[in-house]
């Protein structure tokens, strides 16, 4: 068996947040249910937090996985000013149940910041401590997206009223199923 090993990394977002006061933020949504299907084929767990532009993120497990994710993270473009805040071996995922975590806890992040004496969330201004009172409080926080697949996902990002929700799942369902019936065409056409 690998070794397992933890980083926690944080990052600048390339992209404007839409400004959604409910919801997730349809970037992140997006970088979230990719994240979830993903981490789930490479053996990957984790948290995501995301707040004023920025990311701050946990990642566990074997090592070439992790290192090879965190790789992966360097070059993409919705990323800047990469930093690595913490890199040790762990005997015990502390995110067993979650390909990744996410947890939009603005009021409690907003609580630990004024006692941490932070006017915002700027995670690169972050001391030790800090470091680990988030993480203390990402793990102990609950997931909403917890078991949502990519249209609910995508849907809770788009905030669409909850009248507006089958609707929108039988369009999602429809692009799909068209991609695949064209995919499939496709491939036929020339085998």
């Amino acid at each position: 068996m690998q070794p397992l090993i933890q980083i926690i990394y944080i990052s600048r977002s390339t992209f404007t947040p839409s400004g959604l006061k409910m919801g997730i933020e349809p970037n992140v949504a997006r970088i979230l249910a990719k994240s979830r299907i993903n981490n789930r084929r490479d053996g990957l767990v984790g948290v995501l937090y995301f707040g004023d532009s920025c990311f701050f993120q946990c990642l566990e497990g074997a090592e070439p996985a992790v290192d090879a994710l965190y790789a992966r993270l360097q070059a993409d473009n919705r990323h800047t000013d990469i930093k690595l805040l913490s890199r040790k071996t762990i005997t015990v995922l502390s995110y067993a149940d979650w390909a990744m975590k996410f947890v939009p806890i603005e009021k409690e992040m907003n609580r630990l910041l004024i006692e941490g004496g932070y006017k915002s969330f700027d995670p690169y201004q972050f001391d030790d401590q800090m470091i680990r009172k988030t993480m203390a409080l990402l793990q102990a926080s609950t997931d909403p997206t917890a078991g949502n697949d990519l249209a609910d996902l995508i849907q809770r990002s788009a905030n669409v009223p909850v009248g507006e929700q089958s609707n929108s799942r039988w369009v999602i369902f429809a692009v799909i199923a068209a991609a695949i019936v064209i995919g499939a065409l496709v491939f036929f056409q020339f085998k």
